[in-house]
C-alpha cells in the first residue's frame, strides 16, 4: 500500500514538473535580410484583352535569433517562425507596379497555385514589377526584375 502511494505521489510530482510554465519562444531579426524575387509571365506577346499568368519566387536569407517573448523590447518586431528560405510561388502576395498605370486589371479571385492573373487593357509595352516588403523591415521594399509584355 505504501509503495503504491509513493508511486502515485512520484507520478503526480513528475507530471507537475512537466507542466511548468515556459515562456513562449519567438524570433527577432539580428541583421538585414537578403530577399530576392524571380518573376516570369506565361506570355510576353499578347493581344489586347488577353490574360497572362504571372509567377514570382521569393528567396529569403537572414539571421534570426530565438528568444523568450518576455525579452522582446517595446516596438521590436518578432515572429513565431522565421520566413521560409524559399517560397516557390508568391505572385498573389506581392505588390505589382504597373506602367503605364491602369494598363492591366488583376483577377482578385484566390488561386490555390498562388499565381496572379492579369488582363492586358491597352496596346503597347506594359511593364509589371513585383515588389515585396522584407519581414520585420517594414521600410524596406525589394523589387524583382520587371516583366515587359508587348500588347497589340
Amino acid at each position: 500500500m505504501i509503495v503504491r502511494l509513493l508511486s502515485l505521489c512520484m507520478i503526480a510530482a513528475l507530471s507537475l514538473a512537466g507542466c511548468k510554465q515556459r515562456s513562449a519562444q519567438v524570433y527577432v531579426l539580428e541583421e538585414p535580410q537578403l530577399v530576392a524575387l524571380t518573376s516570369s509571365a506565361s506570355e510576353l506577346k499578347v493581344q489586347r484583352g488577353a490574360t497572362v499568368v504571372l509567377r514570382v519566387e521569393r528567396r529569403t536569407t537572414g539571421k534570426w535569433k530565438r528568444i523568450p517573448l518576455s525579452e522582446v523590447r517595446s516596438g521590436q518586431c518578432w515572429v513565431y517562425q522565421p520566413p521560409a528560405q524559399s517560397e516557390p510561388e508568391v505572385a498573389d502576395s506581392v505588390h505589382w507596379k504597373v506602367e503605364p498605370e491602369n494598363a492591366v486589371s488583376f483577377n482578385q479571385d484566390f488561386r490555390l497555385d498562388h499565381t496572379k492573373i492579369a488582363t492586358m487593357r491597352v496596346n503597347g509595352t506594359i511593364t509589371l514589377t513585383p515588389t515585396s516588403l522584407a519581414k520585420c523591415e517594414s521600410e524596406r521594399a525589394v523589387e524583382g526584375p520587371a516583366i515587359r509584355i508587348e500588347v497589340s
